[in-house]
Protein backbone atom coordinates (compact mmCIF):
# COMPACT_ATOMS: atom_id res chain seq x y z
CA UNK A 1 0.00 0.00 0.00
CA UNK A 2 2.88 2.47 1.31
CA UNK A 3 4.71 1.36 -2.90
CA UNK A 4 1.55 2.54 -4.49
CA UNK A 5 1.33 5.87 -2.50
CA UNK A 6 4.86 6.50 -3.29
CA UNK A 7 3.91 5.77 -7.21
CA UNK A 8 0.36 8.03 -7.26
CA UNK A 9 2.43 10.95 -5.58
CA UNK A 10 5.45 10.13 -7.91
CA UNK A 11 2.74 10.47 -10.93
CA UNK A 12 1.22 13.52 -9.88
CA UNK A 13 4.43 15.25 -9.09
CA UNK A 14 5.59 14.26 -12.77
CA UNK A 15 1.91 15.38 -14.22
CA UNK A 16 1.87 18.55 -12.59
CA UNK A 17 5.95 19.41 -13.92
CA UNK A 18 4.71 18.39 -17.32
CA UNK A 19 1.91 20.63 -16.90
CA UNK A 20 4.08 23.79 -16.73
CA UNK A 21 5.65 25.56 -19.11
CA UNK A 22 8.13 28.33 -19.10
CA UNK A 23 8.84 30.85 -21.86
CA UNK A 24 10.91 33.79 -22.84
CA UNK A 25 10.56 35.76 -26.00
CA UNK A 26 11.28 39.36 -27.95
CA UNK A 27 9.66 41.31 -30.26
CA UNK A 28 9.09 44.45 -31.62
CA UNK A 29 6.08 46.80 -32.35
CA UNK A 30 4.64 50.35 -32.33
CA UNK A 31 3.47 52.50 -30.20
CA UNK A 32 1.40 56.11 -30.34
CA UNK A 33 0.78 58.42 -27.82
CA UNK A 34 -2.59 60.18 -27.01
CA UNK A 35 -2.85 62.96 -24.58
CA UNK A 36 -2.96 66.58 -24.40
CA UNK A 37 -0.31 67.25 -27.30
CA UNK A 38 -1.51 64.53 -29.47
CA UNK A 39 -5.64 63.36 -29.47
CA UNK A 40 -8.45 62.55 -31.66
CA UNK A 41 -12.54 61.27 -31.10
CA UNK A 42 -12.23 57.65 -32.18
CA UNK A 43 -9.40 56.61 -34.55
CA UNK A 44 -6.02 58.90 -35.27
CA UNK A 45 -5.76 60.06 -39.01
CA UNK A 46 -2.63 60.03 -41.05
CA UNK A 47 -0.46 62.79 -39.94
CA UNK A 48 -1.66 61.73 -36.74
CA UNK A 49 -0.16 58.14 -37.60
CA UNK A 50 2.97 59.63 -38.37
CA UNK A 51 4.18 60.20 -34.95
CA UNK A 52 4.01 56.19 -34.33
CA UNK A 53 7.19 55.22 -32.55
CA UNK A 54 9.28 52.38 -33.00
CA UNK A 55 9.06 49.94 -29.64
CA UNK A 56 11.20 46.96 -28.36
CA UNK A 57 10.01 44.38 -25.78
CA UNK A 58 11.44 41.22 -23.95
CA UNK A 59 9.38 38.48 -22.00
CA UNK A 60 9.22 35.75 -19.30
CA UNK A 61 6.22 33.88 -19.23
CA UNK A 62 4.64 31.00 -17.28
CA UNK A 63 1.72 29.08 -17.83
CA UNK A 64 0.58 26.22 -15.41
CA UNK A 65 -3.28 26.20 -16.43
CA UNK A 66 -4.22 26.00 -20.02
CA UNK A 67 -6.70 28.89 -19.54
CA UNK A 68 -4.12 31.33 -17.82
CA UNK A 69 -0.69 32.70 -18.59
CA UNK A 70 1.44 35.04 -16.32
CA UNK A 71 4.08 37.28 -18.06
CA UNK A 72 7.00 39.65 -16.80
CA UNK A 73 6.86 42.25 -19.78
CA UNK A 74 10.12 45.08 -19.79
CA UNK A 75 9.21 47.47 -23.22
CA UNK A 76 11.34 50.19 -24.34
CA UNK A 77 9.76 52.69 -26.52
CA UNK A 78 9.72 56.37 -27.00
CA UNK A 79 6.28 58.85 -27.39
CA UNK A 80 5.76 61.94 -29.97
CA UNK A 81 3.52 64.76 -30.12
CA UNK A 82 1.99 68.09 -32.02
CA UNK A 83 -0.49 69.66 -30.77
CA UNK A 84 -1.32 71.32 -34.16
CA UNK A 85 -2.56 67.73 -35.20
CA UNK A 86 -5.12 67.94 -32.63
CA UNK A 87 -9.27 67.96 -33.93
CA UNK A 88 -9.60 70.99 -31.36
CA UNK A 89 -6.21 73.61 -30.74
CA UNK A 90 -5.16 74.02 -27.50
CA UNK A 91 -3.06 76.82 -26.66
CA UNK A 92 -0.31 78.40 -23.94
CA UNK A 93 2.24 75.41 -24.84
CA UNK A 94 5.81 76.87 -25.46
CA UNK A 95 6.50 74.39 -27.77
CA UNK A 96 3.61 72.13 -29.69
CA UNK A 97 5.72 69.38 -30.38
CA UNK A 98 7.13 66.53 -28.07
CA UNK A 99 9.25 63.42 -28.01
CA UNK A 100 9.61 61.76 -24.49
CA UNK A 101 12.13 57.99 -24.58
CA UNK A 102 9.67 55.26 -21.88
CA UNK A 103 10.56 52.20 -20.28
CA UNK A 104 7.66 50.10 -18.71
CA UNK A 105 7.90 46.95 -16.82
CA UNK A 106 4.75 45.40 -16.92
CA UNK A 107 3.21 42.40 -14.82
CA UNK A 108 0.37 40.50 -16.89
CA UNK A 109 -1.98 38.04 -17.00
CA UNK A 110 -3.68 36.06 -19.83
CA UNK A 111 -6.68 35.02 -20.11
CA UNK A 112 -6.95 31.99 -23.89
CA UNK A 113 -10.17 31.75 -24.85
CA UNK A 114 -9.48 28.25 -26.35
CA UNK A 115 -7.82 24.98 -24.70
CA UNK A 116 -4.13 26.08 -25.34
CA UNK A 117 -1.74 23.52 -25.10
CA UNK A 118 1.75 22.37 -26.32
CA UNK A 119 0.72 19.38 -28.77
CA UNK A 120 2.41 19.04 -31.93
CA UNK A 121 -0.29 17.20 -33.41
CA UNK A 122 -3.07 19.91 -33.09
CA UNK A 123 -3.93 23.16 -34.66
CA UNK A 124 -2.70 25.13 -31.17
CA UNK A 125 -3.62 28.28 -31.26
CA UNK A 126 -5.63 30.81 -29.22
CA UNK A 127 -6.97 34.70 -28.90
CA UNK A 128 -6.71 35.70 -25.36
CA UNK A 129 -7.46 38.55 -23.28
CA UNK A 130 -4.74 40.19 -21.62
CA UNK A 131 -4.12 43.20 -18.39
CA UNK A 132 -2.34 43.71 -15.29
CA UNK A 133 0.07 46.90 -13.78
CA UNK A 134 3.30 48.58 -14.98
CA UNK A 135 5.75 50.97 -13.78
CA UNK A 136 6.14 53.55 -16.53
CA UNK A 137 9.69 55.52 -16.91
CA UNK A 138 9.69 58.42 -18.69
CA UNK A 139 12.44 61.09 -19.60
CA UNK A 140 10.79 63.90 -20.97
CA UNK A 141 13.87 66.16 -21.74
CA UNK A 142 12.76 67.08 -25.25
CA UNK A 143 8.70 67.91 -24.66
CA UNK A 144 6.66 71.01 -24.40
CA UNK A 145 6.73 73.10 -21.18
CA UNK A 146 8.77 70.48 -19.56
CA UNK A 147 7.81 70.68 -15.76
CA UNK A 148 9.43 66.79 -14.81
CA UNK A 149 12.50 66.11 -16.79
CA UNK A 150 12.01 62.41 -15.64
CA UNK A 151 9.45 60.53 -13.47
CA UNK A 152 8.03 56.84 -12.65
CA UNK A 153 4.44 56.75 -12.39
CA UNK A 154 1.75 53.62 -12.48
CA UNK A 155 -0.11 52.12 -16.01
CA UNK A 156 -2.85 49.65 -16.89
CA UNK A 157 -2.09 47.93 -19.63
CA UNK A 158 -5.15 45.73 -21.19
CA UNK A 159 -5.79 44.70 -24.51
CA UNK A 160 -6.25 41.26 -26.87
CA UNK A 161 -3.99 39.18 -28.73
CA UNK A 162 -3.53 36.12 -30.95
CA UNK A 163 -1.09 33.24 -29.97
CA UNK A 164 0.23 30.59 -32.00
CA UNK A 165 3.11 27.84 -30.85
CA UNK A 166 4.70 26.52 -34.72
CA UNK A 167 6.36 23.73 -32.42
CA UNK A 168 6.99 22.41 -29.61
CA UNK A 169 9.73 25.00 -29.09
CA UNK A 170 8.96 27.95 -31.08
CA UNK A 171 6.04 30.32 -30.85
CA UNK A 172 4.60 33.74 -32.14
CA UNK A 173 2.30 35.99 -30.35
CA UNK A 174 0.66 38.88 -31.90
CA UNK A 175 -1.19 41.52 -29.70
CA UNK A 176 -2.97 44.92 -29.79
CA UNK A 177 -3.77 47.36 -26.90
CA UNK A 178 -3.01 50.39 -24.74
CA UNK A 179 -1.36 51.45 -21.39
CA UNK A 180 -3.98 54.11 -19.15
CA UNK A 181 -0.86 55.69 -17.42
CA UNK A 182 -2.16 56.84 -13.65
CA UNK A 183 -0.62 60.34 -14.68
CA UNK A 184 -0.99 63.21 -16.83
CA UNK A 185 2.63 64.48 -17.82
CA UNK A 186 3.86 62.12 -20.31
CA UNK A 187 4.16 64.90 -23.02
CA UNK A 188 5.69 66.98 -20.13
CA UNK A 189 2.65 69.08 -19.43
CA UNK A 190 -0.35 68.96 -17.50
CA UNK A 191 -4.13 70.52 -18.46
CA UNK A 192 -4.74 70.29 -15.09
CA UNK A 193 -1.90 72.52 -13.94
CA UNK A 194 -1.21 69.47 -11.50
CA UNK A 195 2.12 68.33 -11.41
CA UNK A 196 1.40 64.93 -9.15
CA UNK A 197 2.94 61.97 -10.22
CA UNK A 198 -0.16 59.31 -9.39
CA UNK A 199 -3.67 61.25 -10.57
CA UNK A 200 -6.51 59.82 -12.17
CA UNK A 201 -8.02 63.28 -13.53
CA UNK A 202 -7.28 64.28 -17.20
CA UNK A 203 -4.12 60.89 -17.89
CA UNK A 204 -2.57 60.40 -20.94
CA UNK A 205 -1.92 56.94 -22.31
CA UNK A 206 -0.60 55.46 -25.18
CA UNK A 207 -1.42 52.63 -27.70
CA UNK A 208 0.54 49.77 -28.64
CA UNK A 209 1.22 46.77 -30.87
CA UNK A 210 3.59 44.15 -30.79
CA UNK A 211 4.91 40.62 -32.69
CA UNK A 212 6.60 38.50 -30.63
CA UNK A 213 8.36 35.41 -30.71
CA UNK A 214 8.50 32.91 -27.98
CA UNK A 215 11.23 29.88 -27.07
CA UNK A 216 9.45 27.29 -24.77
CA UNK A 217 11.98 26.27 -21.83
CA UNK A 218 10.02 23.67 -20.85
CA UNK A 219 8.11 22.21 -23.85
CA UNK A 220 6.38 19.37 -22.91
CA UNK A 221 2.56 19.98 -21.67
CA UNK A 222 0.49 17.74 -20.11
CA UNK A 223 -2.44 16.66 -21.92
CA UNK A 224 -6.18 17.07 -21.71
CA UNK A 225 -7.73 14.93 -19.06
Amino acid sequence: MLKISFLLLFLSFSVSVMGQRWQYGVGGGMTLFKGDLLDWHLIPNGAQLAKISPALNFQLSYQEKNAFAYRINIGFTSLQGDATLRPLPMSGFSKETFSSSMVEFAALADYNFLDYQQNTKIVNWTPYLYGGISAVMVNTSGSANTIADSFTTLGLPFGIGVKYQINRHWGIQVQFGTTKVLNDLLDGTSSTGSLDKITIAQTDQYLQSSLTVSYSIISIFCPKE
